[in-house]
């Protein structure tokens, strides 16, 4: 592998670690603000559980699919097939949460939702990063 194509998989892997802090963050501050805005409930108990099927499942997203990128070339279908069956997991997993936890699905769903936004600020904060210059005077897109 090039050094370029080195420092770009670097780059990747650093912006999923800082996307997942960013989604707990966000989570967290949910947390807070539904625990000030309607007190203790179902409402908190909803952001709490779907806080953390999200940030869950962003973590079994990413892993799996570094496995899916870069495992051994036999095990990499074997990880293609548990990605995509990750989602049934998924559904069933919230399925079961909404309906059996004494939660509310608007509050499931804000907490749930962390993951949008925690894209866009890092989005955000990656497109007002200096790109580097090659010799030429060229961007390294």
């Amino acid at each position: 592998m090039s050094a370029l194509a080195d420092k770009r998989a670097s780059d990747a892997i650093r912006f999923l670690h800082q996307l997942e802090l960013a989604n707990v963050i966000i989570v967290m501050v949910a947390v807070a603000v539904t625990h000030l805005a309607v007190g203790a409930g179902m409402v908190l108990s909803g952001v709490l559980a779907g806080g953390l099927i999200g940030v869950l499942n962003l973590r079994a997203m990413i892993w799996l699919g570094g496995k899916v990128l870069r495992g051994p070339k036999r095990s990499r279908a074997f990880y293609g097939v548990l990605f995509a069956s990750k989602l049934v997991v998924l559904m069933t997993v919230i399925w079961l949460a909404l309906s059996y936890l004494p939660i509310a699905p608007l509050g499931f769903l804000i907490g749930f939702s962390g993951l949008l936004p925690a894209v866009l600020a890092m989005t955000v904060k990656k497109s007002l990063e200096p790109v580097e210059a090659t010799q030429n005077g060229e961007s390294k897109l």
